[in-house]
């Protein structure tokens, strides 16, 4: 299966219900082994969403960017398994990898964290968690 082709599959897959009220979609990765995307509604006391995504497959995950993931509407989870997966499986980004905020307001970084500075200088030097650089911050 070429990249395109995986692409096409991801955005054409429909969600389809069990018996339990779950809700599921299969695409295929590219060695053409099958990876399984659920979504089920928690319970309505839950605060950290309303929506569980679970997502099965050969995805070398670590424990960061695992599983189960929350949402407060099927719009979110629908759009972030349809994201993941074609990024995940066939490096496809549907963003461009940049931070811009609209009508943001520019203050001090330390404003917010004034208990995680940084010299500027070095290996955090406009970093944030894991290593991953904050390009394109105001």
């Amino acid at each position: 299966m070429t990249s395109e082709e995986g692409i096409a599959e991801i955005d054409a897959a429909r969600w389809v219900e069990d018996e339990f009220h779950e809700f599921h979609i299969e695409v295929t990765d590219s060695n053409g082994e099958p990876v399984h995307a659920a979504i089920r509604l928690r319970p309505h006391y839950c605060d950290r969403g309303h929506i569980q995504l679970l997502v099965n497959g050969n995805l070398n995950l670590d424990e960061a960017d695992s599983f189960p993931r929350y949402f407060f509407s099927f719009e979110e989870a629908d759009t972030h398994t349809r994201t993941f997966l074609k990024w995940r499986l066939w490096k496809h980004r549907m963003h461009p990898h940049v931070l811009k905020v609209p009508n943001a307001q520019s203050t001090s970084y330390n404003a917010f964290f004034p208990e995680q500075t940084s010299t500027g200088s070095g290996d955090d030097a406009g970093q944030g968690s894991g290593g991953c650089s904050l390009e394109g911050k105001a």
